[in-house]
């Protein structure tokens, strides 16, 4: 049984638990963001415009989970579906669509990659 509910998939209807792939992918850290930027407005308040975005970060992954993982998005970008945790109270989890981008660089020790962050932008929620 799975722990989380981090979900990802190329299809809304084909997300898989990131516990329950070919090669078990271990949990990360996520980091929400409700919105793209945060403006402050002439009356010292702010505005959150944008999209939400999330990065999904591991402290090492062996080269097979990162592989694992590239199979979601095989150039520097790719649309996916994915399940992730919000900022709500409940932490709950809600589904998005969004871009996918690839880390342009890999910290590398032996066979494993350390400080692995994937970037997720432009979530749109979906049902």
């Amino acid at each position: 049984m799975s722990i989380y509910e981090y979900k990802i998939g190329t299809t809304s209807g084909g997300m898989t638990n990131i516990e329950s792939l070919t090669v078990l992918i271990p949990n990360m850290r996520s980091f929400f963001k409700p919105y793209s930027e945060v403006v402050t407005l002439g009356d010292g308040s702010q505005f959150g415009r944008g999209f939400p975005q999330v990065d999904w970060t591991w402290n090492l992954l062996t080269r097979e989970q990162r592989d694992q993982l590239r199979t979601f998005c095989t150039g520097a970008s790719a649309t996916v579906y994915i399940s992730t945790r919000t900022n709500d109270s409940a932490d709950t989890y809600k589904n998005y669509q969004a871009i996918m981008f690839w880390p342009l660089e890999e910290e590398r020790f032996a066979r494993k990659r350390m400080d692995f962050t994937l970037q997720f932008r432009q979530l749109v929620e979906f049902a």
